[in-house]
């Protein structure tokens, strides 16, 4: 063909089984000096570019090619569609070569671990300030829509936006969670109404020596509430709390982040990560501070080094190592006393004081109430060293059976020492001001556990509508703990300041105006050995049954075997000692006896959990819940048992919960819940004979919103009510307060409403940069009044304070962030211990982090 007259040309080949292949080609965008043909519903693109493209059909298709090929008239008049600039002749169709296909780039690596998968456990599906699953809460990764219990997941982000280095500073934005004062030397929560310093767990394994816990290896802070026996065994009457550690999972990461700023705070974390090879990842995470605070005395020295390696010798097969070595040094400070009726009249029964309760008393929040001779942190210490091995096998096999054995060991070394307020102010005694009296003790309780826990899940769709989730499994463990207290003994003016351990000084008076006292002090006065050896096992069985789109099932059992060995005894006061405090002691639940007791209590539980959740649509759910736990006498630390505590019948948790969840976005998530948690068998010691038990009860609800309400604003948002109250005591009253009667007291430290809001504003547009350029932080904490101690005869005031912070990203790979911490100079008191242990709150205070990428 030589012009562009219509003429008829003869196709060595049928169109019609290319025609679809053809239009597709045709959909091509066309190129200066192209022209295209319509005939017959299909396009051709001319001159060259048609043949080519045919023939490479031709070659990807040769049994096609090989068919015999009748001629087909095209020839017929047809519109041309000009698309260069100037119409041109086509030039004649000319045979072609094979036009053969680029080369295909090279696949991209498959991940360490493949996607959606959490290497260890943990929360899921992250997305900046939510997360939309956990592992955590039912031993298998479900999303939390599906989950019928109320949860709180604190991220990486979450955590670093906030500044949050403590446990004490991330639950402190957590509904329904009230953190206590530990006495000044570990952590201590109250979980709706339940007080603990033993429910918390680390990668879901349990981790309940009592010290102060830091966050810098930690990607996410779990929080269920309610009680979780089933997944975790003993305890967790109102909740847990875990920690999930950061794993190599192959990222390359080269992070080291620095923080300076109010009170001499310098601290310095590292963490490097990457994977070897193929088979084979590591991690290191590392920490270094060495701080002061606003209270007189107070020093903070912590460090901990956190080696990880993950082994993956099949592609679903994963072998995690991680060892870590944390040690914790600080003053220890327990805060200050009250004022009260008992201020006005010395003995005053605290069963008429509740009804018109004291309060905190008046003086500065830095002023130190204890014994600094020759210096504060000779006898006001706490130091923990920490020593965790952790060895973690996943295995997930052909047919869908997914394989979970976990190892721990842990090795506490835990130590402290305190001298504090043992009373509230008598304003009509001594110096003018009031006095009041100054006690102490030096209390080392090292801990040493093993656990192994097995899980076994598979899951199956047994009809077209009904899928099972279901898990097996069963843990062992063996923790051996240690109790030894010794009393202080003062030198005072009345003996020359000669120092006896004899009872006649283990207090001491000291102004109320000047509590600082530099008194010679040892803690010489032996009064407490107690050693415990606890055997546990358990086994489990749980089925998550899904009943269309729209009903969901979780039920299951847990039994557990609880073997607690108990040898131990509690000194008397030395001759000619006061018996009165001897008395003090006994009510405490201290053993009197200079022989050696030996206790075995043996405990078989069932904790059973079943739930229900309906979901009318895919984003929306509403579930019920009931759950049970159990703690045996023992407490939750297990040393606090004498023969008559022995014979009862260990601590009951029964929880009752409703609630809904609505994933609005992706990225933002509503929860609200409603709940009832009863607890029976509390006990509560009157005399060296005499053990009672109460009931107790904390209703409430909860609503939290968290995730990005837009792609630049980002919130968490919690809301908490609760009433806790003890229903009942079958206890004798007591002859030196007969006015005192427990039932309808307040549960200590249980706020009776709990609200705050943090929220993040990416301003970055406003200043012309690319997003995540400069950002707004702000948040606020409200903690309404509660009560320190069982009695009522106090009340720790309710306060509000207001936090901010901002954020730049100097360069791609250099950020920086100030925290500042109530904001508005908010005066204070953050938790308490007791009546006379109440810990002032932190005055303004603000924080300068760098973190470099490299």
């Amino acid at each position: 063909m030589t012009s562009t007259t219509p003429q008829k040309a003869r196709m060595p080949f049928p169109l019609e089984p290319f025609a679809s292949r053809i239009v597709i080609l045709g959909g091509l965008k066309a190129r200066p000096g192209m022209t295209t043909s319509r005939s017959s519903g299909f396009r051709i693109l001319h001159p060259r570019a048609s043949l080519c493209a045919i023939g490479a059909v031709l070659v990807a298709t040769p049994a096609l090619a090989q068919q015999a090929l009748p001629t087909i008239d095209v020839g017929r008049a047809h519109k041309t569609v000009v698309h260069a600039p100037a119409p041109r002749a086509p030039h004649p169709v000319q045979a072609s070569p094979v036009v053969a296909a680029a080369p295909s780039q090279p696949p991209e690596p498959a991940p360490f671990v493949p996607e959606g998968q959490t290497l260890g456990g943990g929360p899921s599906g992250v997305i900046g300030y939510v997360a939309r699953g956990t592992s955590t809460a039912t031993k298998t990764n479900t999303p939390i829509i599906d989950i019928p219990q109320s949860i709180s997941i604190l991220t990486k982000q979450q955590l670093e936006d906030r500044g949050s280095l403590s446990m004490q500073q991330a639950l402190t934005y957590v509904p329904g969670v009230t953190v206590t004062g530990g006495e000044g030397n570990k952590d201590a929560i109250t979980i709706r109404g339940q007080n603990t310093s033993a429910d918390f767990f680390r990668d879901g394994v349990r981790d309940d020596a009592e010290y102060y816990r830091d966050l810098y290896n930690i990607e996410a802070v779990e929080v269920l509430k309610g009680p979780s026996a089933l997944t975790f065994g003993r305890g967790g009457g109102g909740g847990i709390v875990n920690r999930v550690t950061k794993k190599a999972d192959g990222q390359t990461i080269r992070n080291i982040e620095t923080s300076f700023g109010s009170f001499g705070r310098k601290r310095v974390t590292i963490d490097v990560g990457q994977a070897i090879s193929d088979t084979l990842a590591v991690r290191l995470n590392a920490l270094y501070e060495h701080s002061y605070g606003f209270r007189n005395f107070f020093t903070l020295e912590r460090y901990g080094i956190n080696p990880t390696l993950t082994w993956k010798p099949l592609q679903n097969t994963f072998v995690t190592l991680s060892y870590e070595h944390f040690r914790d040094w600080r003053t220890t400070d327990r805060g200050v006393p009250s004022i009260g009726l008992g201020s006005y009249f010395q003995g005053f029964p605290a069963g008429l004081a509740s009804h018109y309760p004291g309060y905190p008393a008046p003086t500065s929040n830095y002023t130190f109430f204890g014994d600094a001779n020759p210096e504060a942190k000779k006898n006001n210490y706490s130091k923990a060293d920490v020593n965790i091995v952790d060895l973690n096998f996943e295995h997930k096999t052909d047919f869908g059976l997914e394989i979970r054995n976990h190892t721990v060991y842990a090795n506490y070394q835990k130590r402290y020492a305190t001298t504090f307020p043992g009373e509230n102010v008598l304003l009509f005694e001594g110096p003018p001001g009031g006095q009041m009296e100054i006690e102490g003790y030096i209390h080392n309780t090292p801990r040493r556990n093993v656990f192994n826990q097995t899980d076994l899940v598979y899951r199956w769709q047994m009809t077209p509508e009904i899928k099972h989730t279901f898990l097996t499994g069963g843990e062992f463990g063996n923790q051996k703990s240690s109790s030894e207290r010794n009393l202080s003994c003062f030198g005072t003016p009345a003996n020359n300041f000669a120092v006896t351990c004899d009872g006649s000084a283990a207090v001491v008076d000291a102004p109320f105006l000047n509590p600082t006292i530099y008194y010679p002090m040892v803690y010489g006065d032996a009064r407490e050995r107690r050693y415990t050896d606890l055997t546990l096992a358990s086994g489990y069985v749980q089925d998550q049954i899904e009943i269309t789109k729209h009903i969901d099932v979780i039920a299951g059992v847990r039994f557990d075997h609880f073997d607690l060995k108990f040898r131990g005894a509690d000194y008397p006061l030395p001759p000619n000692a006061d018996p009165t405090g001897q008395a003090t002691e006994q009510q405490e639940g201290e053993i009197v006896d200079t022989l050696n007791v030996n206790i075995r209590r043996v405990d078989n539980k069932w904790s059973p959990r079943l739930g229900l959740v309906f979901k009318p649509t895919e984003n929306l759910s509403f579930y019920g819940a009931y759950s049970r736990s159990f703690l045996p006498m023992s407490s939750d630390q297990f040393v606090v048992i004498t023969p008559s505590l022995a014979a009862l019948s260990p601590q009951g948790f029964q929880n009752y919960e409703v609630g809904v969840k609505y994933q609005i976005t992706p990225s933002l998530l509503f929860t609200a819940a409603l709940y009832q948690l009863n607890r029976s068998n509390q006990p509560v010691t009157v005399s060296a004979l005499n053990a009672v038990s109460a009931n107790t009860r904390t209703r409430g609800g909860e609503i939290s919103l968290v995730g990005n309400v837009t792609d630049q604003w980002q919130v968490s948002l919690g809301y908490g009510h609760q009433s806790a109250r003890v229903l009942s005591a079958n206890n004798y009253p007591d002859p030196n307060d007969p006015f005192l009667v427990y039932a309808g007291k307040v549960t200590p430290n249980v706020p009776r409403d709990t609200f705050s809001f943090w929220n993040k504003y990416d301003v970055s547009s406003f200043f012309g940069a690319r997003p995540g350029a400069f950002g707004l932080g702000a948040g606020v904490i409200y903690n309404a009044k509660f009560y320190p101690a069982i009695d009522n005869a106090v009340v720790v005031p309710g306060y509000a304070r207001v936090d901010a912070a901002a954020y730049w990203k100097i360069t791609d790979t250099i950020s920086a962030r100030l925290n500042v911490e109530n904001l508005l100079g908010a005066r204070y008191f953050a938790a308490a211990t007791n009546n006379n242990n109440i810990m002032p709150g932190a005055p303004r205070s603000a924080y300068v982090t760098v973190n470099a990428r490299f």
